[in-house]
């Protein structure tokens, strides 16, 4: 078995991570500029924000100057915070629900909260910090 990292899931950390970099600009953040400078299908990326929305970690705001800004600090957001908007829990459902698995389900569960633990460990200032270290030079 192997644990995959939906395309949904990783299109909604790539546009967190690019609001994040507009942390400290008022401005909005389109749609159409995260698509663009985080390689997204546009049209995917509309229902992926809303979903984030609706787990209240971006917000949106309207108009002619509209977007969408992060709802917290990029050191409140963990990638936890995004897999569970988007996939929802880590094996849940466990991977086979059935009387000849039984003795399995404490050791899946026992698996899932230490990958959400890890999850949970990872801030978006973490992939900020860990992004901007590696483009640095040095003489």
């Amino acid at each position: 078995m192997a644990m995959n990292i939906s395309s949904r899931c990783e299109y909604a950390c790539r546009a967190i991570v690019e609001l994040a970099c507009h942390e400290n600009s008022s401005e909005p953040v389109t749609a159409v500029y995260i698509a663009e400078k985080r390689a997204i299908p546009e049209k995917y990326l509309v229902h992926i924000l809303l979903q984030l929305k609706r787990a209240g970690l971006v917000k949106s705001v309207r108009g002619a100057q509209g977007g969408y800004l992060l709802a917290h600090s990029p050191d409140a957001v963990t990638l936890h915070d995004i897999v569970r908007a988007i996939d929802g829990a880590v094996l849940d459902p466990l991977p086979v629900q059935d009387t000849g698995g039984a003795d399995l389900a404490p050791m899946w569960e026992s698996v899932a909260k230490s990958i959400e633990d890890v999850l949970a460990g990872v801030t978006v200032r973490d992939i900020l910090d860990q992004t901007s270290q590696s483009n640095m030079y040095y003489i």
